[in-house]
């Protein structure tokens, strides 16, 4: 809450008075949403750009978020304090970030931009967290000025690199000015915005705001003058905020500015590894120290680490880096949680553009290896003939990747992959124009071309409806060419199509249509649960789609239905595009039939508060019950567990050990997938069946 004064003259907008918040206490998010629509004042007492500035006279101020920096600015702000804290004389900066509702999920603001906050004032002062606000306390009514910066994607500022090796490195150095802080808290996705837009041309232009906001952490990573060792090292500079510099080496050497960190990369391609595991020692020990969550701090940090969070968040960028490097990389290896995500680039100097998206998720980038597989190969892989035959001496060949450190896989270069996403770069653009729209229902299509496959469209159907969620679900059968491309130019959150595909396209009462023929593709993401579907899938991405799932080969009716639903289902509760898919395609013995084309990471409804897959077997003393936590989109975000009042971060796996009647009563509480003795289950059909065996 906040007891707010006004000091001043105020009007909105439209050019009328405000109320008089004199004395008046109001919830934070009320006074957030009234500030957002009104005018107070210039932001030249603010040492940030803002896009509106407020004044006031205050005794507490309690704002919604949940992490705060604070600066002594007086004093040429070398002087951070972390809440909760006391602070004396002089004057500060708080610095926070909160995310519009619906943006990712739970948010205490009830508005339509995501928010970065900075308030100014004097001490003496106390800062705390209370839930999901920082609060701001004083002993007198005190004045404060209060900047706010409203970020949306149609305003995120685009910067423009020549397509070299020195282009490459300016990009990534000035990509790192999208954390909202360089304390240990930016591990949590909620610190981290969007970087930047990368386009290439012959000139190089960094907007001021871009130049401005680029962190100076006196971290330096010289690179050879190299593209595939500048796109590998891309993620471990950009969350380090380090300055990236192509110099004429052999091998890639991390620096800071006191001479206090010298790390030495192995030379190419063992950089590769060397960048990733670092990357990852990194951001698992932020996770530890950080406060962001009052559950999280302290108790994480076992003794092997030998750190006090305290300490470590007190420290410089650069300091923090120095402490991490000295820890054990035996002590950190054998607690680290899997990594959410790897794509594998093609090392070419257009890549660049494609940075942006696969920092915002925080990818680890390797370069493509593979090996062919034959045709005896791919049928042991349930790769039936068809795929063999249909188009065979036009289509790019399927092909086993090399896949390294990583839950999830995505292929940015030629070839087609099994066990791997096959995306474009097309997909990660369609992805940002995407979060820009402003509707909040989810318009789903589900179209039926085919009658023999009516009993999927029924349970799709019912599934979709059933989910309490905020879905237009509208229901098409046997449609024309025509229609079905009306269907995809549509703005659709998701179609559903069942029928049948050949090499001409998607089949229909009168034709075919192929998907490269779209004038326009409106629908974001899509399930062509129809035979050997993938080229017309991989064109709906070139299209205007960012991902959707597909089919490799033909695929009995019977399969597609099971693989349909349980995807529907698992796709209406929040689960990326990918994930959904490789959890579904385990309800049948031809798995590797299906496949996800585009930026599989992508949902359409926000992340679940618990996505968690249970992995359940039976023990002496009852079931050994493993969870694990992945959310391609979220790295650094905890969850809470199913079975108990813990934590754990994304890709971490814990293990519990539970009796029948407490088994059954955990997944009653939930509905989350389960797989049990190797097969697919939902929490809440499992639980009768493991009541009724009591």
């Amino acid at each position: 809450m906040v007891a707010w004064g006004v000091t001043g003259e105020r009007v909105d907008r439209a050019g009328n008075g405000t109320p008089d918040w004199d004395g008046e206490t109001v919830d934070p998010t009320a006074l957030v949403r009234q500030l957002h629509s009104r005018k107070a004042t210039d932001g030249e007492q603010l040492p940030h750009r803002v896009d509106d500035c407020y004044r006031g006279n205050i005794t507490e101020l309690a704002l919604p978020a949940v992490d705060a920096t604070v600066t002594r600015v007086d004093t040429g702000g070398d002087d951070t304090f972390d809440p909760p804290t006391t602070l004396q004389e002089g004057t500060y900066l708080l610095t926070m970030q909160a995310r519009a509702a619906g943006s990712d999920g739970d948010s205490p603001l009830d508005i339509d931009d995501d928010v970065r906050m900075h308030v100014k004032f004097d001490g003496p002062a106390s800062i705390h967290s209370a839930g999901t606000t920082s609060v701001i306390a004083f002993h007198e009514w005190t004045s404060v000025t209060l900047g706010f910066v409203w970020e949306t994607n149609a305003e995120r500022p685009h910067l423009q690199v020549p397509a070299t090796p020195v282009g490459i490195a300016t990009a990534i150095t000035h990509l790192s000015g999208a954390h909202y802080t360089m304390k240990p808290s930016r591990s949590h996705p909620e610190l981290r915005g969007h970087p930047p837009i990368v386009t290439t041309g012959e000139t190089t232009r960094i907007p001021e705001t871009v130049r401005q906001n680029r962190p100076d952490t006196g971290i330096t990573l010289h690179v050879p003058e190299c593209e595939a060792e500048l796109l590998v090292s891309a993620p471990l500079a950009y969350y380090l905020g380090a300055e990236v510099v192509v110099e004429p080496r052999d091998s890639a050497l991390l620096t800071t500015e006191d001479g206090s960190v010298r790390v030495s990369f192995d030379a190419w391609p063992s950089l590769q590894e060397g960048v990733a595991a670092l990357l990852r020692k990194v951001f698992y020990l932020d996770c530890q120290v950080r406060r962001v969550d009052p559950t999280e701090s302290g108790s994480r940090i076992s003794s092997a680490l030998s750190l006090d969070p305290d300490t470590v968040r007190s420290l410089s960028p650069a300091g923090r880096l120095e402490r991490y490097v000295d820890v054990s990389d035996e002590a950190v290896n054998s607690i680290l949680p899997e990594w959410p995500l790897s794509t594998y680039v093609s090392p070419e100097p257009e890549r660049v553009r494609s940075l942006p998206f696969l920092l915002d998720r925080l990818s680890l980038i390797y370069l493509p290896d593979s090996s062919q597989l034959d045709r005896e190969e791919l049928l042991d892989r349930t790769l039936a003939d068809s795929y063999l035959s249909r188009g065979a001496a036009e289509r790019p060949p399927i092909i086993q990747p090399t896949l390294r450190e990583g839950q999830l896989h995505t292929w940015l270069a030629l070839g087609n992959p099994i066990d791997a996403c096959k995306t474009l770069p097309e997909a990660y653009v369609n992805r940002y124009r995407c979060q820009t729209r402003d509707s909040n229902d989810q318009r789903v299509a589900v179209v039926l071309n085919d009658e023999e496959m009516a009993d999927e469209h029924t349970a799709v159907t019912e599934i979709y409806r059933a989910a309490d969620l905020p879905m237009d679900v509208r229901v098409r059968e046997s449609l024309s060419v025509s229609e079905l491309a009306d269907v995809f130019e549509q703005p659709t959150d998701f179609v559903h199509f069942i029928g049948h595909c050949d090499d001409a396209g998607l089949r229909c009462p009168d034709g075919n249509l192929a998907l490269s023929s779209l004038s326009n593709a409106r629908t974001q993401t899509f399930f062509l649960n129809a035979c050997g579907s993938y080229d017309e899938g991989l064109d709906l991405v070139s299209q205007g789609a960012v991902a959707g799932a597909v089919t490799l080969t033909d695929v009995l009716d019977k399969h597609a239905a099971l693989v349909g639903t349980t995807f529907a289902r698992l796709l209406s509760n929040g689960f990326s595009i990918q994930r959904a898919l490789e959890l579904a395609r385990r309800r049948i013995m031809m798995c590797k039939d299906y496949a996800v084309v585009g930026d599989g990471t992508y949902s359409i409804m926000p992340s679940p508060a618990q996505p968690a897959v249970v992995w359940l077997s039976e023990s002496d003393a009852g079931f050994d019950v493993r969870c694990t936590v992945v959310s391609p989109e979220r790295p650094g975000e905890s969850y809470r567990l199913p079975f108990d009042d813990s934590t754990a971060l994304n890709g971490e796996q814990t293990s519990h050990s539970l009796n029948r009647s407490e088994l059954v009563a955990a997944l009653n509480r939930t509905s989350l997938p389960v797989i049990y003795d190797g097969e697919f289950h939902w929490s809440d059909d499992l639980a009768p069946r493991l009541a009724t065996d009591f």
